[in-house]
C-alpha cells in the first residue's frame, strides 16, 4: 500500500473545502435569491423540511467561513490519513 502524506492530504482537502466555501460566499454576494432556492433545494433532497433563510452578505463573514473550512477539512485529513497509514501498515 501506497503510504498518505498527512500534511499534503489536509493541504488538498482544506484547499478543496475553502474553494467551495469561497464559491458559496460568492454566490450569496452576487445572487442571493438563487443562493437561497438551491439551498432549499438541497434541504429538501436530503428529506428534511426546515427554514433556512440567507442573511446578508458580510465579507467577513465570508473569510471566516472560508477559513474555518480549510482548517477543519486539513484536521479531519490529517486525521484519516494517521488513521489508513496505520491500518495499511498491518497489510
Amino acid at each position: 500500500m501506497n503510504k498518505l502524506h498527512p500534511h499534503s492530504l489536509g493541504v488538498a482537502a482544506g484547499s478543496t473545502a475553502a474553494l467551495l466555501h469561497a464559491l458559496l460566499a460568492l454566490l450569496v454576494a452576487t445572487m442571493p435569491d438563487v443562493t437561497q432556492k438551491l439551498i432549499n433545494l438541497d434541504v429538501a433532497l436530503h428529506f428534511m423540511k426546515m427554514d433556512v433563510t440567507l442573511q446578508p452578505f458580510s465579507a467577513g463573514g465570508a473569510v471566516a467561513l472560508i477559513v474555518l473550512a480549510f482548517c477543519i477539512a486539513y484536521i479531519v485529513a490529517r486525521i484519516f490519513a494517521a488513521v489508513y497509514n496505520s491500518v495499511a501498515r498491518g497489510r
